[in-house]
């Protein structure tokens, strides 16, 4: 029961967190440009919070495993409020890039609460990864609609207020039901960024397939506006609709469906078909006559998503020792902020060459990801050689 209250504490910071981001996304573009910035600008400035994640999620995940989970995620989520309320006050470009970088420092508490829930569960690691997957899935698909209307009655400064106001609440719910653990035994050893990708065993190949997933992900959000305007003459409209339904069907399958996925399927065999729902999802979109086939893709591929994320979170967990899991989320972080950094910019590239060319790549990566995804038996051998426990 208590480890239910605990991640009941982190489900509803997630969701507070996430929805108060997610307030911003029908805005900042639209404002910016309002402010008169061009488009180089714009992309610059929204993706500086990806660059700032990719620098300080592994340190923060390092300082949680040194000082434990709690102080890290209110500090974090604090900083999250601090970059939502400096928004409500923007008044330029300036300001927004301010709020931007603040958030992206802030950002590393979804990786350390992911870090939290690892602790609390030695098994069915899978299903506990999907549900606090479901509660950032829920603040980001409820966050943008109520974003929109706030921005509609009182600009930025309604917006702000108020998703700032999501993220301070997180903050203290983590501050009152969260326990205050004592990390566990630290080595002296002094760790780099990535001593962790050095040190075990084939760790480095189940990451390398997490990253490229965040990747082809990155890629398909990059271009999928302009590739319904190009095929099928569509707009933000439809770009709405499927993103919100993708979104919805993914909280669905991290909720519900992927406790009994654990249940009957090994973790390594989830994730290959996993990827290979993803791949087969990104090659329908550019070849799809009508919107009806996009759905179908958006279903293959967004039921794919949402078992390969959680699942591969658990197999990487699963070969690091206690205490240092801090350090692995925030790698992991750093990971699908470096595809959300640079995924937009390649699919862009690739789009004006050939409609279809970044979807393709994109489905060929996800091939390639399915193929790395060690089997079954190579999984068990990889787990003997894991980092062990401390004494």
């Amino acid at each position: 029961m208590k480890n239910t209250k605990v991640e009941a504490a982190l489900w509803s910071l997630a969701f507070l967190d996430l929805l108060g981001f997610g307030m911003l996304i029908p805005d900042a573009q639209i404002r910016l440009e309002s402010m008169g910035s061009k488009g180089w600008a714009i992309g610059a400035i929204l993706s500086s919070m990806f660059l700032v994640q990719v620098l300080v999620s592994s340190a923060w995940g390092r300082l949680s495993d040194r000082v434990g989970r709690k102080p890290v995620v209110v500090i974090c989520t604090l900083l999250s409020a601090t970059a939502m309320f400096i928004y409500a006050k923007a008044e330029n470009p300036a300001w927004i890039l301010a709020s931007r970088i603040i958030a992206g420092l802030g950002a590393a508490n979804i990786a350390v609460a992911q870090a939290y829930i690892a602790d609390l569960n030695a098994t069915k690691l899978v299903s506990a990864m999907g549900r606090i997957g479901a509660a950032v899935s829920t603040g980001l698909i409820a966050g943008p609609a109520l974003g929109g209307l706030l921005s509609s009655k009182g600009g930025n400064h309604l917006l702000g207020l108020v998703a700032g106001g999501c993220s301070l609440v997180g903050a203290l719910t983590a501050w009152v039901l969260l326990p205050s653990v004592r990390p566990t035994k630290q080595s002296t050893k002094p760790r780099g960024t990535l001593s962790l990708l050095r040190e075990i065993k084939y760790l480095p190949r189940v990451f390398g397939v997490i990253a490229v997933g965040w990747l082809s992900l990155a890629t398909l959000e990059g271009t999928f506006g302009r590739l319904l305007k190009n095929n099928l003459g569509m707009g933000a409209m439809e770009f709405g609709w499927v993103f919100s339904y993708e979104s919805v069907l993914g909280l669905i399958v991290q909720a519900f469906v992927l406790k009994w996925i654990e249940s009957k399927v090994h973790p390594t065999l989830a994730m290959r078909l996993a990827y290979l729902c993803m791949g087969l999802g990104l090659v329908v979109f550019p070849f799809s006559p009508n919107l009806g086939v996009i759905f179908l893709g958006s279903t293959i591929y967004a039921f794919g998503s949402a078992v390969a994320n959680p699942t591969a979170n658990a197999l990487c967990s699963s070969l690091v020792s206690k205490e240092r899991q801090g350090e692995l989320f925030g790698l992991l972080q750093s990971a699908r902020s470096f595809g959300f950094l640079v995924g937009p910019g390649i699919g862009g590239w690739l789009f004006d060459r050939h409609v279809s060319s970044p979807y393709v790549g994109a489905a060929l990566i996800c091939l390639a990801a399915m193929i790395a995804v060690p089997g079954q038996t190579l999984f068990e051998k990889i787990n003997e050689s894991a980092e062990p426990e401390p004494a």
